[in-house]
């Protein structure tokens, strides 16, 4: 695609920042799914007046969906042409929604790479299909290992420094009323971090087959492993036992040792009083490697060419520092470099150093637009290996199968 000229983007930007009557004011649709309980939209809210007032060409229109009505109004509006100029939405929906043939290629704007070498690279890798980015990192987040530190010291556990560690301090501390570690569901978000920091992965490396790699040596290990762990009372979730006690009441009711989590145990565990600590998931035999989460902004292909220039610019401003920082005080994580170190953020999210070394080496889950469905896949046949439904290996190898199908369309 023709790169979108800097000559053209100064053009629209200085037509959208000079002064203007009501005729002149550029309106952009923004599809969002911030949080109100926890004051994201009241924030949001409060940056659109200020971008509104260093722009007085731009008004921004926000509308707040929860993440199946945002997924379903884009696919509708794939057939419709009735989408928005700009969307901030799970990093899931960049290859689901690139499949569509509705999104804006951002690589193709010249000043795209000085915007994008100022956020992380590792989410923004999520926006990467066939060399084009058709997004940019918005917020991230990754898991890493909480542990509730007066359980780990009644019983003399000291905090792990491996994966094989983890699983036995998970172990050790399990008794009649502990249940050394909680993993809440069975998907890769969940168990691919085990996986990975073992050597194994899930498909291959240009994500055309599952067969060697979900149902390899490495997955079936470590698959056998939490299997034998839930058989022996140390390992439970919600998803391998409907009747299990939630995490976030079991972390309340002191029942629950361990976790890998994102930064929304922080905020529960603060509110519920717990001692806890928190490290990056400790390594396998090829390092600490957790799993990638977040959001992304995005535009469309059906926005006329001044909506584009409005919607960019307000992209770039959300995804700047000031924007970023004031997002972290309400519990969303940065993705901004500059925001991460600055204090005000670190003040508010006293993890936020934990959780960005652990961003140094977490992964994306593939980019591709079946991911979803074999997600659901693998995380019905791991429930099944992990409770003894079925053996490891054979609940794996009809996973393979499954997702195999999927792949070849």
């Amino acid at each position: 695609m023709k790169k979108i000229s800097a000559l053209l983007l100064t053009a629209m930007t200085l037509a959208l920042t000079t002064g203007c009557t009501d005729s002149d004011i550029v309106t952009i649709d923004f599809w969002h799914n911030y949080s109100a309980g926890d004051g994201q939209v009241e924030v949001l809210e409060d940056l659109i007046a200020e971008f509104e007032e260093d722009h007085p060409n731009i008004h921004v229109e926000h509308v707040f969906l929860e993440w199946s009505a945002l997924r379903q109004g884009v696919i509708l509006g794939a057939d419709t042409g009735l989408l928005p100029d700009l969307l901030r939405g799970d990093i899931a929906f960049v290859p689901q929604f690139q499949s569509l043939n509705v999104l804006e290629e951002l690589s193709a704007y010249d000043d795209y790479e000085t915007v994008a070498n100022t956020v992380l690279a590792q989410p923004n890798s999520s926006n990467l299909m066939n060399g084009k980015y058709y997004g940019l990192a918005s917020n991230t987040n990754t898991k890493i290992l909480f542990y509730n530190e007066d359980i780990l010291e009644a019983a003399d556990v000291d905090v792990p420094t491996t994966l094989d560690e983890m699983w036995d301090a998970a172990s050790a501390v399990s008794s009649e009323t502990v249940i050394g570690y909680v993993e809440p569901w069975t998907g890769i978000w969940n168990v691919g971090p085990y996986i990975w920091s073992e050597g194994g992965d899930i498909l291959s490396p240009d994500n055309t087959t599952a067969t060697g790699y979900l149902n390899g040596a490495i997955p079936v290990a470590v698959i056998s492993k939490m299997r034998q762990m839930y058989a022996d009372g140390h390992l439970t979730g919600s998803s391998m036992n409907p009747s299990a006690m939630g995490d976030t009441d079991g972390w309340a009711a002191g029942k629950y040792a361990m976790e890998l989590d994102g930064p929304w145990r922080q905020a529960s565990n603060n509110a519920a009083g717990i001692n806890y600590g928190a490290i990056p998931l400790p390594p396998g035999d090829e390092g600490s490697i957790s799993v990638l989460g977040g959001e992304n902004f995005m535009m469309f292909k059906t926005s006329p060419d001044e909506e584009k220039a409005a919607a960019w610019e307000f992209t770039k401003f959300l995804a700047g520092e000031h924007a970023q920082v004031e997002m972290a005080k309400h519990g969303q994580m940065p993705v901004n470099k500059d925001a991460l170190e600055n204090a005000e953020a670190v003040t508010a999210m006293p993890l936020l150093p934990v959780f960005a070394e652990a961003l140094e080496t977490a992964r994306a889950r593939p980019v591709i637009p079946e991911w979803g469905d074999i997600e659901n896949i693998i995380a019905a046949s791991v429930a099944e290996a992990i409770t003894g439904a079925k053996a490891v290996q054979t609940a794996l190898d009809e996973a393979v199968t499954a997702i195999n199908a999927i792949l070849a369309g």
